[in-house]
């Protein structure tokens, strides 16, 4: 990371809403997993911290949505 807060040209979200994202998508290890992975290869984001600020917005609207779709994803034979 470079001293300015950003990492690969992204800007670092608020420990506030770093917090607010890990409390609505975290609890299960499986989900926090494919959370992780999918941030990683859809946004080149090592944490939770470098989701992009208008995405981590859409995920905080509607969070059960966004696991859904990344269980769906992830995990098609599951059926969601």
């Amino acid at each position: 990371m470079k001293a300015d807060g950003h990492e690969g040209g992204t800007v670092r979200l608020p420990v506030a809403t770093v917090l607010h994202l890990d409390r609505v998508l975290g609890g299960d290890p499986v989900t926090e997993g494919l959370v992780i992975d999918y941030v990683g290869e859809r946004w080149g984001a090592t944490s939770l911290f470098y989701v992009p600020p208008d995405k981590a917005a859409k995920i905080l609207k509607g969070p059960a949505d966004f696991i859904r779709r990344l269980k769906r994803r992830s995990q098609p034979e599951v059926g969601f």
